[in-house]
C-alpha cells in the first residue's frame, strides 16, 4: 500500500507540473502508437532499419515500443548476450529473446560465438559456471590455456583486502621502497603491469570500505565508481547548509567560498572540504546565483563524473558497474554464500540464476589473469558472520584452478639492506 501510495503521489506532483520522466517517454509511447495505427505506420515508413543494442536488458514496456516500432516484416536487428542479463531488479526481462524468436519467426540468428578477449583457462572456467543454468551456447575461447584461477581463502574480509594490495604489488613489482623492504614484492613481474591493468570486483559497494583502507594504506592510487551522490559526503553537506548564512556575497561563487570561510572560522573544518569547495564550484558555474539549482545538482552528480579515466589507478567497482569493462587482472571478492549469490532468506529459481549470471558476467572482465577469494568471516547485515564459500566455486573443476589460504597476519621477512644503485 505504501509504494502504490507513493507512486500515485509521484504521478500527481508530475502531473500537477506538466512533466514527465524518462520511464513515462516509454509508458506514453506506447500509449500514443497503440491508439492510433496510422501515427504508428508514419514511424514504420520513418525508420526502415532499427538496432537495439544490449537487448537483454529491455524491460517489457521497453519490448512493446519496439514491436510497434518495429512490426515482424520489419527490418529489426537485437543484439545482446542472455547470459549477460542482471538487471532483473529494475525490470528487464530474461526472455526478450525467446520472445523475439515467436514475434518474429523469420528472424535469422547470427551467433557470436568466439571469445578474443579472456585465455582459454578464464574461458573454460566461466562457461563452467554459467552452464548449469546457460541462456545461449558459451562462446568458444581463442586464445591458449593460460595459469590456473586463483581461489584464495582468508578469515576475514581485512585480510582479504591486504592480500589484494600485496598481490597487486608483487604483479606491478613493487612501488615503494616500502613494499620492497616489506617483503610485498621481491622481484620484477613476469609482464609489466600499470595500476590501470587491475579491476577489483564486488557485489555491492557496502564491501568496499576495507578495500579503500587497505589500498589507502599501501599508497596505491585507486579510483572507485560508485552511484552515490555528492550530498552524501559530510563535507558537501556542511557547504550546502551553510550556503545563504550571512556573508555579502553577490554570487554563488562567492556565497560558497564565504560558507568555506565560515566553517573554519568556526572550527568545522573537516576532512575533503578543500575537495567539496572544488567540486561545488565546478558545479556552481551552470547554476547562476540559484542555490537551490546547485543542491538539486549537487544531488544528481557522483563522485565518479569527477574522475579522470585516463588516469593510472586500480578500479574498485561493483559487478554491476563492471559490465561493458575488461581489465587484464580481475579481482573477485565476497565469493561467500549470501552475498554472492546474494539473498536474504529463500532465494527464487529466477533470482539465483541471475546471480549466477552477475558472477559469469565479472568473470569474463578478466583478460589474463582471475583471482577469486573469499573471507571465512566477514561484517554483514550489522554484525560479524560466519560464511561459507560461494557454491559458485564448486562449478570449476579443479584442475583449473589454485587453491591458497591466506594467513591473517604475514610473517616479518628476514632482513635486508636494500640497494641504492
Amino acid at each position: 500500500a505504501g509504494v502504490g501510495e507513493a507512486t500515485a503521489a509521484y504521478g500527481r506532483a508530475l502531473a500537477t507540473r506538466n512533466w514527465i520522466d524518462f520511464d513515462d517517454l516509454v509508458a506514453l509511447s506506447v500509449r500514443a502508437l497503440t491508439a492510433d495505427p496510422s501515427l504508428a505506420a508514419r514511424y514504420h515508413n520513418r525508420w526502415r532499419w532499427i538496432s537495439v543494442d544490449e537487448f537483454q536488458d529491455v524491460d517489457e514496456q521497453q519490448y512493446r515500443l519496439l514491436t510497434l516500432l518495429a512490426p515482424p516484416e520489419s527490418n529489426l536487428c537485437a543484439i545482446g548476450d542472455p547470459n549477460q542479463a542482471i538487471y532483473g531488479f529494475r525490470g528487464a526481462d530474461a526472455s526478450c529473446f525467446e520472445r523475439f524468436r515467436q514475434d518474429y519467426p523469420a528472424a535469422r540468428i547470427v551467433r557470436l560465438a568466439r571469445n578474443y578477449r579472456s585465455t582459454g583457462t578464464i574461458v573454460t572456467a566461466s562457461a563452467q559456471v554459467i552452464a548449469s543454468r546457460p541462456s545461449e551456447p558459451i562462446a568458444e575461447m581463442v586464445r591458449d590455456m593460460h595459469e590456473r584461477i586463483a581461489i584464495n581463502t582468508a578469515p576475514t574480509e581485512r585480510a582479504e583486502a591486504e592480500s589484494i594490495v600485496k598481490a597487486i604489488e608483487e604483479m606491478i613489482g613493487g612501488h615503494s621502497f616500502f613494499s620492497i623492504d616489506s617483503g610485498r614484492a621481491m622481484s620484477a613481474p613476469e609482464t609489466q603491469r600499470s595500476f590501470a591493468d587491475f579491476g577489483v570486483l564486488y557485489r555491492t559497494d557496502a564491501q568496499s570500505a576495507p578495500l579503500c583502507e587497505a589500498l589507502d594504506r599501501s599508497g596505491i592510487p585507486y579510483k572507485k565508481n560508485s552511484h552515490r551522490p555528492l550530498t552524501d559526503e559530510p563535507a558537501i553537506q556542511a557547504l550546502l547548509r551553510e550556503l545563504g548564512d550571512g556573508g555579502e556575497a553577490t554570487t554563488l561563487l562567492d556565497e560558497l567560498r564565504a560558507a568555506a570561510e565560515r566553517l573554519a572560522e568556526h572550527g568545522d573544518a573537516m576532512d575533503g572540504a578543500t575537495v567539496a569547495l572544488q567540486r561545488l564550484s565546478a558545479i556552481a558555474q551552470s547554476c547562476g546565483n540559484d542555490c537551490v539549482r546547485l543542491q538539486d545538482a549537487a544531488a544528481l552528480t557522483t563522485d565518479a563524473m569527477f574522475r579522470d579515466a585516463r588516469a593510472d589507478r586500480v578500479s574498485l567497482l561493483t559487478l554491476h558497474a563492471a559490465k561493458g569493462l575488461e581489465f587484464p587482472v580481475v579481482f573477485i571478492v565476497g565469493l561467500e554464500d549470501g552475498l554472492l549469490p546474494l539473498h536474504w532468506d529463500e532465494a527464487d529459481e529466477a533470482a539465483m540464476a541471475e546471480e549466477r549470471r552477475l558472477f559469469y558476467v565479472g568473470m569474463t572482465r578478466a583478460k589474463d589473469r582471475l583471482i577469486l577469494s573469499h573471507a571465512r568471516q566477514r561484517h554483514w547485515r550489522g554484525r560479524l558472520r560466519m560464511l561459507e564459500p560461494s557454491p559458485f566455486l564448486c562449478d570449476i573443476e579443479k584442475e583449473l584452478v589454485r587453491h591458497q589460504p591466506m594467513p591473517g597476519a604475514r610473517s616479518r621477512p628476514q632482513d635486508r639492506q636494500l640497494k641504492l644503485l
